[in-house]
């Protein structure tokens, strides 16, 4: 899947890889010679930035908290790519309030949980979870909201167009992502 992203700051394009029968992805973002990487391979999280893809200019400590950062990133992403619902054989849905249903990941060790608040057309309206967000040096636990919006069908999928996603800071919420589809594949499984 590829897609652009406008922020005030700066603008750049992505590519995400996402897996439909287990929890992992990968996500590269390319902004004139930065590379910045996130995903969650082989049951570990990682998040960098790179210069001219030699040069590492931040890399986010390995551990427990970012695994489970990376796993509610892919959980939350389900908005992009249904097909995992058919496909990934370890997601567990429960539903913990009238149109909230949580999901996760029944094999994946740190306990990650998305929470997607369905709309009454049927569509994912958003989806939030209690995030470790980087402060620092430190990971500190913020709320955290996705929103998956223009939904189109795309591969004989019917799937968000458009995200944003917000950290909600006690007294200063901000949404840092915005993005769009721009082109969707799929690869024989």
């Amino acid at each position: 899947m590829r897609s652009s992203e406008a922020a005030r700051w700066m603008s750049f394009t992505s590519e995400l890889t996402f897996q439909t029968k287990f929890s992992e992805f990968r996500w590269e973002a390319r902004t004139g010679g930065v590379v910045i990487t996130d995903a969650y391979e082989n049951g570990h999280g990682s998040a960098m930035s790179r210069l001219a893809g030699l040069l590492t200019l931040k890399k986010a400590s390995r551990g427990p908290a970012l695994d489970r950062g990376e796993v509610q990133r892919y959980l939350s992403s389900l908005m992009l790519c249904p097909a995992v619902l058919v496909n990934h054989a370890s997601l567990e849905w429960t539903a913990v309030a009238e149109s909230v249903l949580r999901v996760r990941d029944t094999v994946d060790p740190t306990g990650a949980a998305v929470d997607f608040e369905i709309g009454l057309n049927g569509e994912p309206a958003s989806c939030r979870t209690i995030r470790p967000r980087l402060v620092g040096r430190n990971a500190m636990d913020t709320e955290w909201v996705g929103k998956g919006l223009d939904f189109r069908l795309w591969n004989g999928m019917r799937m968000a167009h458009r995200l944003e996603v917000s950290w909600e800071v006690p007294g200063a919420p901000y949404c840092y992502y915005r993005s769009e589809v721009t082109q969707c594949e799929r690869e024989a499984c």
